[in-house]
């Protein structure tokens, strides 16, 4: 089993590799890449192996950017295929609540990618789990972690290079909310979201992270629309490597608080200085093609919508909450336009309340939808009150509420998904308790 550099280790020089890819279409190319990238970081894989991707969503129509490309994974499986020191390799993930990954590994086009080259699927969601105890944690104690993740001698992350409406980013660090159990990934998903990202990173350690910065994402994490940035990135150190990605996407490190959080814990080096950036494509080349990033999305008040947002506080704080059910409402009203383009203009008017907000909310008639378990008004609040319960409240809940009120036709009411989608949560489901029943080794 290889040895792990201890938490607080910090390498003055981590290598970051910087290499320059266009498109995913010469397979034999890229695996050629991440081969030289693994003798120059002098990875060595052995042992029971966990490759892990990107899989928040997938959708065959408008959620293609949201999941690490097959052909980066595929180009990995070549590399690790042959290697007599590797005794398995598995693909895991847990991808967005109320969904089952399992579903969205056929949506994707990974189950058959996996067949193969003889690599286990694992999905997270129905894997057993084990407490762990975090040492460091400073909003979580201990976690549910799948015994996939905690059995694994050697870890992969390939993490798709997007923007994060509320994150700013999502790279390695970032990866590290799949390996979450369902229950407790929404626990603190609100103000202490970037805390609890740094959290993570105590068990969620990789030992090599490969980039998939070809096409990168932009707008909503979940739905993003294509930008081009045509780099494959790779490197040892999760924190490292984000720092270089945050440059790319045209922000500092200290912007991104996840990254400024497991910094400050010791957990690598965020400075150019301290880091071996190898590069055949330029910071400022990169970041010249990613000036026009489109981050729509990434703060309602910006954006021209034709119901009231009524936006609060966080339950005794002094700012939004700008993760937790308002990263909710980022999700559903990106994923009703990336659906039908244009919808949003047309939805008609309602009121939403999210947090404690001062002031008066007078509807003249119109609906209110008071969404999650702090939400309050401190004034008047008059209308048609409908309160959605949840902390935070699922995307798939509220986005019924606002395709009723709102008239416009739901993305969940999808007739091709209407036995495929049943059919693999019923599956899910039974693979569930058979690996809570099962007995341990």
């Amino acid at each position: 089993m290889p040895a792990r550099r201890r938490l607080g280790e910090e390498a003055m020089a981590e290598k970051v590799i910087v290499r320059r890819l266009d498109d995913y279409e010469d397979i034999d190319k890229i695996e050629g890449m991440i081969r030289e990238g693994m003798q120059e970081l002098d990875a060595k894989p052995a042992g029971r192996v966990l490759v892990k991707p990107n899989v928040v969503f997938a959708h065959r129509r408008y959620g293609r950017e949201a999941y690490t490309d097959p052909a980066v994974l595929e180009a990995l499986f070549r590399n690790l295929k042959n290697d007599s020191k590797i005794e398995s390799v598995t693909l895991g993930e847990r991808c967005a609540v109320t969904v089952p990954t399992r579903y969205l590994f056929r949506e994707n086009g990974y189950v058959p990618l996996a067949k193969k080259y003889g690599v286990k699927c694992a999905y997270f969601d129905e894997d057993r789990k084990r407490r762990v105890h975090l040492k460091k944690g400073t909003v979580h104690r201990s976690l549910l972690f799948p015994e996939s993740v905690l059995n694994a001698d050697y870890r992969i992350w390939v993490p798709k290079l997007k923007n994060h409406v509320s994150s700013l980013l999502t790279c390695a660090l970032k990866l590290n909310i799949g390996i979450l159990d369902s229950k407790e990934r929404l626990t603190h998903h609100d103000y202490l979201l970037e805390e609890k990202i740094a959290d993570l990173f105590e068990v969620g350690r990789p030992d090599l992270i490969v980039v998939d910065a070809v096409t990168g994402g932009q707008r909503n994490e979940l739905v993003p629309q294509p930008l081009f940035i045509g780099a494959l990135i790779m490197g040892t150190n999760s924190v490292a490597v984000d720092a270089v990605c945050t440059r790319i996407l045209g922000l500092e490190p200290g912007q991104v608080k996840h990254l400024d959080f497991a910094h400050r814990r010791g957990w690598g080096p965020v400075s150019l200085e301290e880091i071996d950036l190898r590069a055949e494509i330029s910071l400022d080349e990169l970041r010249e093609r990613t000036k026009d990033l489109d981050r729509t999305f990434n703060d309602l008040r910006t954006m021209n919508l034709p119901i009231h947002l009524h936006l609060g506080n966080y339950p005794n704080g002094d700012d939004l909450c700008h993760t937790g059910c308002v990263n909710m409402l980022k999700a559903v009203f990106a994923i009703k336009e990336a659906h039908e383009p244009g919808s949003l203009a047309r939805l008609k008017p309602f009121h939403v309340v999210v947090g404690e907000y001062e002031g008066d909310v007078v509807a003249d008639g119109e609906t209110v939808i008071v969404v999650g378990d702090c939400a309050k008004v401190s004034g008047k609040l008059e209308g048609k009150v409908v309160r959605v319960k949840g902390c935070p409240v699922p995307v798939p809940y509220f986005m019924l509420y606002a395709c009723h009120y709102g008239k416009v036709r739901s993305p969940y009411l999808n007739p091709a998904a209407m036995f495929s989608l049943p059919y693999h949560a019923l599956v899910s489901l039974a693979a569930k308790a058979k690996n809570r029943l099962a007995p341990r080794a």
